[in-house]
């Protein structure tokens, strides 16, 4: 529970800035589930101190992290498939964007990638966890398994490179940017949603803010340091937005309780599911999750090889 901490707070010194690497202006703001969140004194990044192993990785990731209720089913009428067709539409809003060839990275069971298949020529993704992996190819979908960092990617091969959800999990969200920008076309677009620490909500909430559960999240974005990140990948920034999105009751009743007793959390997704508050998705926007586009500059030189 976050009231009572299972674990002392993480120990040693505090490892330097991802965003501005400066290792002299950190302060711990506060400590969650056991896990020190420190913050940067000169850019604002807040992040986890202690990065989990491959191992914590692995079982972080598993097969129950995608049995959550409908979120991930392929239904058409699914909370998930609608908020991925509103993202596809979103896109193809943008200047120029390129239909050729599109790349989801934490693509997950493909939910986006069935519905850009529809507009885009070629789809591809990219997935840590073989299960739900599996589940994407199951739909017939093109999905490497594996470290986007590890996996053999086209230089400059793609139009876009989508990462919904996913920048706050990985370890070194730099090195995932800039391998994006290598495997786009020069003028190619990223797209990527991800928490917002500044927004009211989380400054409200402080550490029981609904997108602060270490280890599954390791960092904590605001406007001004995504944009940072970007910009040293290589990225000019288009826009940051709000949408929101569609959240099925059922996923909701889940991260309640796995915010507030998550050994409970498996029950009350199997006692949801009977009473069928699944079928039962509001729009909910509480402005705290953005949704980013940058390009990739027309002139850009690639930074990195195929490999």
């Amino acid at each position: 529970m976050l009231r009572g901490h299972a674990r002392a707070p993480d120990a040693g010194t505090l490892r330097p800035c991802h965003c501005c690497g400066e290792p002299s202006v950190l302060a711990r703001r506060f400590v969650v589930r056991g896990h020190d969140i420190v913050r940067c004194g000169r850019c604002g990044l807040q992040y986890v101190n202690r990065l989990p192993s491959p191992g914590e990785l692995d079982k972080i990731y598993g097969a129950e992290f995608f049995a959550v209720g409908r979120k991930f089913e392929d239904d058409d009428r699914s909370p998930g498939m609608i908020n991925a067709h509103a993202r596809v539409d979103a896109m193809g809003k943008l200047p120029n964007v390129g239909w050729e060839r599109w790349l989801d990275v934490g693509c997950a069971t493909g939910q986006f990638l069935l519905c850009a298949a529809g507009r885009a020529g070629s789809v591809q993704g990219v997935e840590l966890s073989p299960a739900a992996a599996a589940r994407a190819a199951e739909r017939g979908l093109d999905v490497a398994v594996g470290d986007f960092l590890e996996v053999p990617v086209p230089a400059n091969g793609f139009d876009v490179v989508s990462m919904w959800d996913y920048i706050e999990h990985v370890p070194d969200p730099v090195a995932h940017l800039r391998r994006a920008s290598d495997a786009l076309r020069p003028g190619g677009y990223l797209a990527l949603s991800t928490g917002n620490v500044d927004s009211l909500m989380a400054g409200i909430t402080g550490r029981y803010w609904h997108l602060m559960i270490p280890p599954r999240h390791l960092y904590f974005f605001a406007p001004a340091t995504i944009a940072r990140l970007l910009a040293a990948a290589g990225f000019d920034l288009v826009e940051i937005g709000t949408p929101g999105k569609r959240v099925p009751l059922d996923f909701l009743a889940w991260k309640l309780t796995w915010l507030a007793v998550p050994a409970i959390a498996p029950r009350v997704v199997a006692l949801s599911e009977r009473i069928g508050l699944g079928r039962l998705a509001p729009r909910v926007n509480l402005r705290d999750i953005m949704t980013v586009y940058a390009r990739k500059p027309e002139a850009a030189s690639v930074s990195g090889n195929a490999s």
